[in-house]
């Protein structure tokens, strides 16, 4: 879908509104520290975060119009779902997206296999863990998570 395009009707409802604020406002904020990429995609608006810093982790967020989803880091453990298209959804995604610019985030690497941790302002943290290929998902691997890579990613600037 190009500008000219007319937008579906929840592109400007009581949820798109904010996730387009927000990705405004990290833009004026940020500026040249992350380049923020919005496109159409099959009637979902994609959002992505592109930091300057090459080291930090990159985040992309999907509104479908009937949900959002999450994705972040660089191995299968950074989708971070699909979460209903409504205000708590939206908070998970702009303090999940603030955790990450501010560098509160880590990604363990294992065999076929990683996990991203985000921690939170109040100290909580969210993790995900995701898995390459059918063998990785029915073989268990044991301390993994002490024996695999650890990268902790800085901040957008």
């Amino acid at each position: 879908m190009t500008a000219a395009d007319s937008l579906p009707p929840w592109a400007d409802d009581a949820i798109g509104q904010p996730l387009r604020r927000f990705a405004d406002q990290l833009e004026r904020e940020f500026g040249p520290s992350v380049a923020v990429i919005r496109r159409w995609d099959d009637d979902e608006l994609v959002t992505e975060l592109i930091p300057a810093c090459r080291d930090a982790m990159p985040a992309i967020w999907i509104d479908f119009g009937s949900g959002l989803q999450l994705e972040v880091g660089n191995g299968p453990g950074g989708w971070f779902g699909e979460y209903d298209r409504d205000d708590q959804g939206v908070e998970f995604v702009e303090s999940t997206v603030r955790a990450i610019i501010d560098g509160h985030v880590t990604e363990v690497f294992g065999p076929n296999r990683s996990r991203v941790e985000v921690t939170y302002a109040d100290g909580s943290t969210f993790r995900s863990t995701g898995y390459y290929g059918l063998l990785a998902t029915i073989l268990p691997r044991p301390g993994w998570l002490d024996r695999g890579r650890k990268v902790t990613y800085p901040p957008y600037r």
